[in-house]
């Protein structure tokens, strides 16, 4: 289906209003409720799942590192921060073809499949052998991997009306958590087994590569692709969403790219501020996912000990992001949550800093400080990105620029953790506290730019009953009766 056949849907007097409450009644507000639980099931555990097995993949290299990685493959100086950068450069050089290549090809082949190429790149870095096949692998596994967050954030949002997305966005940052809790338990169980003769870091590689790939076989029964052509909701519920996203612009079932949205994102100085966000938001919240095990290690902990111990902070990281929604609620508002979560972020890092290096109980209460806080705008940012989004280009558009060049903050953080600054890490300490500063910065000033449009579009209404129904859809959330999510 089109847009140009989901608008029809509306009422004549509805096409240029598009961004108009529609008024249900009990019965619609029973359909909508059990469309929602269905998606919940089925399409958004699946996803979650996945999410929670890129996590456990992802990490699988910071664990593997201190399960005797570094010493069987002679690792030495920046080998392994080079290995755990050079993720994040494949990540960024192909999210935003792969961003393209989704509207395109349908959402649970795209998905799946990249799953299932991590899942094998994963595999095959179990028999690396040396420092420039593990950099490759690390690489390979970025590259693959690129589409499936941006991809994900983006099947979220037309699959659910704008007020419900936020939440459900939550609930898919949170599930990383999940997979961060569990690897620590299960690389100290992998680490203490001896499986066909291999290595304990073999076996990590293997066994989380293998879980992702049968769970991406799962996904080609499990996901369908749009609401209008799915199999499990009945046909006044197909009704009923189909006429709340095509009042909101965003139903995503047609393949059609409008080159005039792709250029409005490019240009829009707002998306870029919420990429700013996540650059500097990505850059403080990887570091208990890259680092966590060596900052516990550096305490003296032996290695399943260490293993043991980042199930807390992962623990600590899960409920953030299991609570963003909460908080966003309680803050009253995405720019007040993340502002909340920088400032407990900025005293995690000042207390590592200023703290004595060699004493653990402090040091470790900054681990626990700034891995519960420092993940919570990376999920506010693209939550309230994507909340504030339009059109059929637009929101995937935005997503691929935020995730490409927001995910690259991680990268710098990847070569200021070195193992020679053990185990006070000044450098990396100070650069994730003066990025997490500038988030806090550039969400105060998105936060003016979003209140200042609302009140010129309050004070000054447009009149657009003379553009075409095209005209209207291309406008996205330039539409005059538009007003951002603060």
């Amino acid at each position: 289906m089109s847009d140009s056949e989901a608008l029809p849907l509306l009422r004549a007097d509805e096409v240029h209003h598009i961004n108009k409450p529609l008024d249900l009644s009990s019965k619609e507000e029973k359909h909508l409720h059990s469309y929602t639980s269905k998606c919940d099931r089925r399409l958004l555990l699946f996803i979650c799942i996945g999410y929670a097995l890129d996590s456990l993949n992802k990490m699988a290299l910071s664990n593997a590192k201190i399960a005797g990685l570094s010493a069987d493959l002679g690792l030495h100086g920046y080998d392994i921060n080079l290995a755990l950068g050079v993720y994040y450069l494949g990540s960024f050089i192909f999210q935003l073809p792969s961003n393209l290549v989704l509207k395109s090809v349908k959402p649970t082949y795209w998905l799946c499949g990249s799953m299932f190429a991590w899942s094998l790149v994963t595999l095959l870095t179990a028999f690396v052998a040396n420092a420039g096949q593990l950099a490759f692998c690390r690489f390979m596994f970025g590259a693959v991997q690129a589409g499936y967050l941006t991809g994900s954030l983006y099947y979220i949002s037309y699959w659910y009306p704008r007020e419900l997305v936020r939440q459900r966005m939550g609930f898919f940052f949170a599930s990383a958590g999940i997979g961060g809790i569990c690897i620590g338990p299960l690389c100290a169980l992998l680490t203490s087994l001896e499986v066909f003769g291999l290595r304990a870091w073999q076996n990590i590689f293997l066994f989380v590569g293998s879980l992702s790939l049968v769970w991406s076989l799962v996904g080609l029964r499990v996901l369908e692709d749009y609401p209008d052509t799915a199999t499990f909701i009945t046909d006044a519920e197909r009704r009923l969403i189909v006429r709340l996203m095509a009042c909101q612009n965003t139903v995503a079932s047609t393949r059609h790219i409008s080159l005039r949205q792709a250029g409005m994102a490019a240009r829009d100085t707002k998306i870029w501020l919420w990429t700013l966000i996540d650059f500097c938001a990505n850059s403080a919240t990887q570091v208990n996912g890259m680092f966590g095990p060596t900052l516990i290690a550096s305490q003296g902990y032996a290695t399943q000990t260490a293993q043991l111990l980042t199930a807390l902070t992962n623990f600590m990281a899960f409920s953030g992001m299991a609570s963003i929604a909460y908080i966003a609620k309680l803050a009253k508002g995405s720019s007040n949550a993340i502002a909340l979560s920088n400032s407990i972020t900025i005293v995690g890092f000042l207390l590592a800093l200023f703290a004595p290096s060699n004493s653990a109980a402090p040091q470790l209460a900054a681990l626990f400080l700034f891995s519960f806080a420092s993940p919570q705008p990376a999920a506010h940012g693209p939550a309230w990105e994507m909340a504030n989004q339009q059109g059929s280009t637009k929101p995937a558009m935005a997503a691929a620029f935020t995730s490409a060049f927001g995910g690259l903050g991680p990268l710098a953080t990847a070569f200021v953790y070195r193992d020679r600054d053990s185990p006070a890490f000044v450098l990396g300490h100070s650069v994730c506290l003066s990025m997490t500063v500038t988030c806090l910065l550039a969400t105060a000033l998105l936060r003016w730019r979003l209140s200042s449009e609302n009140d010129r579009r309050d004070r000054h209404p447009l009149d657009i009953s003379d553009l075409t129904v095209e005209q209207v859809q291309d406008l996205a959330d330039n539409h005059p009766d538009f007003r951002y999510k603060i």
